[in-house]
């Protein structure tokens, strides 16, 4: 097999098992009950995603990845950064509340991947203020607050 080709094959890989676990999720989204249009199940929102996922590996799988230039440290660094904040955000989450650990997660990531301040700041507020409407306010979702909410 020429290297050319092996590259190719290496290059849906990922996406192929993208594609076997959003399967996988869909599965087992289903399992937890859909509900209905009126009522959605706890597995409703699991499944969308779910969907999401399979859909991009399908699609990634069919065309390919192409990145020609090799994986620096730093790119390792900038995916470690951010799977940090994640964590990060997942501990702070119940003990302050949504609005800021979901604030400096987006920052730190909009400045790992070069963005300036005034965008970042701009963007992270805008998302928190976003998230807090759709999830707290329209769809009634109960997140956590903290103590920095009014009337805490």
């Amino acid at each position: 097999m020429t290297g050319a080709r092996a590259a190719g094959r290496s290059h849906r890989t990922v996406p192929a098992a993208l594609t076997a676990l959003g399967a996988l999720a869909a599965v087992v989204s289903v399992g937890l009950g859909l509900g209905s249009t009126t009522q959605p199940g706890p597995g409703t929102w699991p499944l969308v995603a779910s969907a999401g996922v399979v859909l991009s590996g399908a699609w990634l799988t069919v065309t390919g990845v192409e990145r020609p230039e090799g994986v620096a440290r730093t790119d390792l660094g900038r995916v470690l950064a951010a799977a940090g904040t994640l964590a990060l955000f997942v501990v702070l989450l119940p003990l302050v509340g949504m609005p800021v650990p979901a604030l400096v997660a987006i920052v730190v990531w909009l400045r790992l991947f070069g963005e300036s301040w005034r965008l970042t700041v701009i963007t992270a507020v805008l998302a928190v203020v976003s998230l807090q409407i759709v999830f707290v306010e329209l769809l009634a979702v109960p997140l956590p607050v903290g103590p920095l909410a009014p009337g805490s």
